[in-house]
């Protein structure tokens, strides 16, 4: 039997509106990709029960052929995870865990959610919109860590070539990793990596190279051809998403306005091998060997800008970008050339004799 993805929601709508009869159980809501516009007729739903003496725990129930995954969790433990999700700090020198992993996922699957029944539920969703900047950076947060990771991994795999296949996977996904990154700076923080195509169909800016982006992760870069994929090539588009969410998205900035996705031809160029880390005091560059360089956000802007440029073209980005980008503004005329000589001297770009 086949039962759409449509079928499949309302089933569960039903199955949750029956749970939410046990005893003890004050709040519920659904979850899941086809809650958010994605899915599809094999998408599995969570139903989440919540009430103050609700033992945690997870079971399965069936509708028919439909397979729902029932979470059991206490009023106490919703409540903390939006707590400490809308008190994050997000500064750099709190650690990459300053709120579990666990906590996020749980305050995003209420904000991401569907409230059936509510007990609290949606007081507490309404408070995480309120933050929904602190959300959308906690979510960023995570792909930037871990493309950080997936930039090591790729650094000594790259130079030896029996790790050839090994190499060309990790670049693959630093580059889907990249994608969700950009999708959360747009909004769009669904967490299902295998949903990155159409997240980004759906929600990355015009002018946005879908194309190319498909082009990168489908190709083979150790295949000959007329115009054969570099593994630099994936690593540096993955680069140009993650250095854009961190300087733009993270500031709430709609990407519409990163200048450009394709690097050019000019002198100014960023270290490649650099992972990027935002935080609300600065941005993290990070090199292979572990060194790490922190930036105000404005050397940070000017950093990811140098993608193939001229100094000049650098100094016209930012000024395009004030009225939009109070980092921009806080940027007085003439502190491009300055920047971008202090980023040369730190080894963070190539293209200018420091």
């Amino acid at each position: 039997m086949v039962v759409t993805a449509s079928e499949r929601l309302a089933l569960a709508r039903e199955v949750a509106a029956r749970l939410a009869a046990r005893p003890g159980v004050t709040s519920v809501f659904l979850t899941g990709s086809m809650t958010v516009g994605l899915g599809n007729r094999t998408s599995d739903v969570d139903v989440y029960l919540v009430g103050p003496d609700v033992e945690a725990g997870r079971e399965q129930v069936f509708a028919g052929p439909v397979r729902i995954d029932v979470h059991r969790l206490s009023t106490r433990l919703l409540e903390t995870a939006v707590r400490r999700v809308v008190g994050a700090t997000l500064r750099s020198d709190d650690g990459a865990d300053v709120v579990a992993r666990r906590d996020v996922t749980t305050a995003l699957r209420l904000h991401l959610g569907e409230v059936v029944r509510d007990g609290g539920a949606d007081a507490l969703r309404e408070t995480l919109g309120g933050h929904g900047a602190t959300l959308r950076q906690l979510m960023i947060t995570r792909w930037l860590d871990l493309a950080h990771y997936g930039q090591e991994d790729l650094a000594g795999l790259v130079d030896t070539p029996e790790d050839d296949d090994s190499a060309v996977m990790t670049a693959r996904l630093l580059l889907r990793t990249a994608g969700k990154a950009l999708a959360a700076a747009c909004g769009d923080l669904f967490p299902g990596e295998k949903w990155v195509w159409r997240q980004l169909d759906r929600s990355a800016p015009a002018g946005f190279p879908h194309d190319h982006f498909r082009h990168l992760l489908r190709a083979d870069p150790s295949a000959a051809g007329p115009d054969p994929v570099r593994l630099s090539d994936l690593r540096g588009f993955a680069q140009t998403c993650l250095a854009a969410t961190a300087t733009l998205g993270w500031h709430g900035v709609p990407m519409v306005h990163q200048p450009r996705w394709r690097g050019g031809d000019g002198p100014l160029r960023r270290v490649p091998e650099l992972s990027v880390r935002a935080y609300r005091d600065g941005v993290v560059l990070t090199s292979p060997e572990s060194r790490r360089v922190r930036l105000s956000h404005e050397a940070a802007l000017v950093w990811a800008l140098c993608d193939g440029v001229d100094e000049s073209t650098v100094r016209d980005d930012v000024e395009r970008l004030r009225p939009v980008h109070a980092v921009a503004r806080r940027s007085a005329p003439g502190r491009v050339p300055v920047l971008v000589a202090g980023l040369a001297a730190a080894g963070l770009i190539h293209g200018v004799t420091a």
